[in-house]
């Protein structure tokens, strides 16, 4: 059983994490809706904030850990923490805690989705490289067009 104090500093700490995976959860609907619609010039910065999210995340998962080693359970997960808790913040702690669920599945879906459009985006471009690679006279078009200084539409670069 966790003595109030420890149950308060677990409902500030989920608070925390939830808001944190909400504002994670917003650039990834951003990211998503930038690839779909092709706003490539955005991507690269979607990809360093992604990369600050993921270090951060690291950072609070060593503080859960911290708070855990705390209650006297180790190995526990959030929900087993709940019914551990001080029964006067119980209530709201499985609220949070259902909250963070409901985003922790969202951030996956919209994952999932960002991904599969980034494969089928990949795929075309990959597609259109070997076409024009195919045919000599669309390379020297594209060459014609390159040494001009005009960049092809809708191409993404091979560093994504």
């Amino acid at each position: 059983m966790m003595n109030k104090t420890l149950s308060n500093e677990l409902v500030l700490f989920l608070e925390r994490y939830l808001a944190f995976y909400k504002s994670f959860l917003q650039m990834e609907t951003n990211k998503y809706e930038d690839i779909t619609h092709n706003n490539l010039s955005k991507l690269d910065q979607h990809v360093k904030d992604e990369q600050a999210y993921m270090l951060k995340s690291k950072g609070l998962e060593i503080e859960r850990d911290k708070l855990v080693v705390q209650a006297g359970v180790p190995k526990a997960t959030f929900r087993e923490l709940i019914p551990l808790s001080d029964e006067t913040v119980r209530e709201h702690l499985q609220e949070i805690y259902d909250d963070l669920s409901n985003v922790l599945l969202d951030l996956k879906e919209i994952n999932v989705r960002c991904n599969y459009v980034t494969k089928l985006k990949l795929h075309s471009v990959e597609v259109n490289l070997k076409k024009l690679g195919d045919n000599p006279e669309l390379q020297k078009m594209y060459t014609q067009k390159a040494s001009k200084g005009t960049k092809p539409l809708n191409i993404l670069s091979k560093r994504i």
